[in-house]
């Protein structure tokens, strides 16, 4: 009896489960890798993907090149659409590592783009978003050094970059910046190199809501705005000219590494009329190269901690005008003033306020280190 109830709610059990029924399997797809989007000349959409071609051998499956398709379409999706008529399988973006946004096309709306991936379910929404100097077509077609995918290439370059506080590191869907009203962000700016057949990141895209400007701060300035940002990462080295007629001309030069970064951001917003801001950062940095070799005393070390302190204050108040040049909020003030300041919010026009706020950037820099005499 007891064997039989066993039987009896195993049968039952076996009827009332399903099945697999959105299963994906790799056989029947194409993992596009890296994608980008092009605006031709009479408006359209030009779509171009890298997808690896696998092989099989001793030491199993492997990616050994990429295929590179390309199409053009009146949309995003329409493109895609047709993307799909010359892949043997299904297009999935699953997988997607990178998506590069060609220059004219990201001084457009770039989201019709983003749309196409965000309405997917089985979309990368963590996916590296990287605008390019010139065409993304002419990037993904680059053929790089042999046995190495050009979504891996990408890919590895953004991380090392990120590493080293020279880009953002890409924590949460782009969306989620692209629709809030009191902030704008930047995104890594790279240029192609084809005769040298690799790809070189030249600085940060700044963008006034989903638009690129056409400005961007250099990869001078890239990693000083990421500290102003509180965004430091693993490493933050920053060369400074410190002296003039040195020789040889190396001697004019230090390279520190910010240790420690500390921010401290005041908004004041009380009324539409006295909106300021004040920007204070404080640096804990270590001496990485410096020829002139003359930091052994406290007197010398101080003088070289207000030169620094003095060199850097200008460059970020160089930095916050040219964001504001910009119209680019991608420190995020107005979220700040809507957040704490919400009356003063409700009555102005951001867009047409930020440009005229008063900034006051202000660095502190006290060497820590400078080498193996500390």
């Amino acid at each position: 009896m007891k064997i039989s109830k066993i039987v009896i709610i195993s049968i039952i059990s076996v009827t009332i489960l399903t099945g697999c029924w959105d299963q994906h399997l790799l056989k029947e797809v194409k993992m596009v890798m890296s994608a980008g989007f092009d605006l031709t000349s009479d408006g359209k959409i030009l779509s171009t993907v890298t997808i690896p071609l696998f092989t099989s051998g001793a030491g199993g499956t492997e990616a050994i090149e990429s295929q590179v398709v390309t199409e053009i379409g009146d949309t995003p999706r329409d493109a895609r659409n047709k993307l799909n008529h010359k892949i043997a399988e299904q297009y999935s973006a699953s997988k997607l590592m990178v998506l590069l946004l060609g220059e004219e096309y990201a001084m457009q709306d770039i989201y019709p783009g983003l749309d196409l991936y965000y309405r997917d379910p089985k979309s990368n929404l963590l996916t590296n978003v990287v605008v390019v100097k010139g065409r993304a077509t002419d990037l993904l077609n680059i053929k790089i050094q042999k046995n190495m995918l050009m979504s891996e290439y990408l890919s590895s370059l953004i991380q090392s970059e990120q590493d080293a506080t020279f880009i953002p590191l890409q924590k949460r869907p782009l969306i989620s910046d692209m629709f809030d009203p009191g902030t704008d962000f930047v995104l890594p700016l790279i240029e192609p190199k084809a005769k040298e057949k690799e790809a070189q990141m030249i600085g940060l895209a700044m963008f006034n809501g989903h638009k690129y400007t056409g400005q961007y701060l250099t990869h001078k300035d890239s990693t000083l705005y990421l500290l102003m940002a509180d965004q430091k990462r693993k490493s933050a080295w920053i060369k400074l000219k410190v002296h003039e007629n040195k020789e040889p001309k190396m001697k004019n030069f230090i390279v520190f590494n910010v240790l420690k970064s500390n921010r401290d951001l005041k908004v004041m917003a009380k009324n539409p009329d006295d909106i300021s801001v004040d920007l204070n950062l404080d640096f804990k940095v270590e001496i990485m190269e410096y020829p002139e070799d003359q930091l052994y005393s406290e007197k010398q070390i101080d003088e070289m901690n207000k030169k620094l302190s003095k060199l850097l204050t200008i460059k970020v108040n160089d930095i916050i005008k040219k964001m504001q040049r910009a119209n680019s909020d991608s420190l995020g003030i107005g979220k700040h003033i809507n957040a704490f300041h919400h009356d003063t919010w409700e009555k102005i026009n951001w867009k047409k306020e930020y440009p005229n706020v008063n900034f006051n950037g202000k660095v502190k820099v006290e060497i820590t280190q400078h080498g193996i005499f500390n």
